[in-house]
């Protein structure tokens, strides 16, 4: 999960750093935030144990005795 995280952050940022071929009259959308962020948003929606590695610091571990009636 942690790797397939990464990958997918590197390339967000490999298609916010590309050059657009599309004119600027065409399209004014920045597809590579849109997708940084909403991989950000998936990320900080996370239940259970959390890593220590993660990027947010107002979130803790959360869910951990659901179910445990």
């Amino acid at each position: 999960m942690k790797k397939l995280l990464s990958l997918l952050l590197v390339i967000a940022l490999l298609i916010s750093m590309a050059p657009s071929k599309a004119n600027a009259a065409e399209s004014n959308y920045n597809y590579g935030e849109a997708l940084q962020k909403s991989i950000m948003f998936y990320e900080f929606q996370r239940s259970g144990k959390l890593p220590s590695t993660i990027r947010n610091n107002w979130r803790g571990d959360s869910g951990l005795n659901d179910g445990s009636d």
